[in-house]
């Protein structure tokens, strides 16, 4: 019985000095990390984000600044070299990067352009990012790239009728008009008396053959703008259109797409 005891005590006394080990062990490792690492919050997919240490993080805030003042004094390229260094330090810094991608954007750097707005588009989920990556990408000749874009940007914010309307644009240059139709339509829902978008759906409807519905449209513009040119030429064109169909005797023409 004495002999267990002692085992006992003998067993308990090492486990003693192994945690008292442990403990000191993971004090000095804790002690010994720098308390300039700055840990940003973790991605949504659950996977952590880069470190920035204090120092860094106070370059990238001097950079940024530094780039904006550049900005304001029409320094646009010597803005965007600023935010490239500020970038090498730590790419998510978002705030930058919108600034780069409004840069390329308003230089006419579509590829560059795009490029920064797929980054955004994942790290930020912004709708606008996604809609200047459509803006980007249809000047860069990446027409269904684009249109993606675009009906990204209006699924998650769909309450802004000139996305329909940058949709629209896309799917005509796709030639796929009666999906410009649907995307004119919808934006004209939205702002029933803007003549602009009046005159966007009654051009596919002449595109489509649709003559009548059409001539209801630019009939309306002329209401709403009785000065405007563009609205009288179109039913101008409708009527030499019309009166060609009637001395063909309405052979040779293509069906009424609805």
């Amino acid at each position: 019985m004495f002999t267990y005891l002692i085992i006992f005590l003998g067993l308990a006394c090492l486990l003693i000095v192994f945690i008292h080990r442990l403990y000191v062990t993971l004090t000095k490792k804790t002690e010994e990390m720098p308390e300039e690492v700055v840990k940003v919050e973790e991605e949504e997919n659950g996977g952590p984000t880069k470190r920035v240490s204090k120092d860094d993080k106070t370059k990238i805030d001097r950079l940024y600044d530094r780039a904006l003042a550049f900005i304001k004094r029409k320094e646009p390229k010597t803005a965007v070299k600023t935010l490239v260094q500020a970038l090498a330090i730590n790419p998510d810094c978002i705030d930058a990067q919108k600034e780069l991608g409004k840069l390329y954007l308003d230089q006419k750097m579509w590829g560059k352009a795009a490029a920064v707005y797929k980054y955004l588009s994942v790290k930020s989920e912004d709708p606008v990012d996604y809609s200047h990556l459509g803006l980007a990408l249809y000047n860069a000749g990446e027409f269904e790239e684009s249109a993606a874009a675009y009906q990204e940007a209006i699924t998650r914010d769909p309450k802004r009728p000139q996305r329909y309307v940058s949709l629209g644009h896309v799917y005509m240059d796709l030639d796929k008009l009666p999906l410009a139709l649907i995307a004119f339509n919808k934006a004209l829902e939205m702002d029933p008396e803007n003549v602009d978008y009046i005159l966007l759906v009654a051009d596919i409807q002449m595109k489509l053959k649709n003559f009548a519905e059409a001539r209801g449209l630019l009939d309306k513009a002329v209401e709403l703008a009785p000065m405007g040119k563009i609205a009288r030429r179109m039913l101008k064109e409708i009527e030499e259109a019309e009166k060609a169909v009637g001395e063909s005797g309405g052979q040779g023409l293509p069906p009424v797409e609805g």
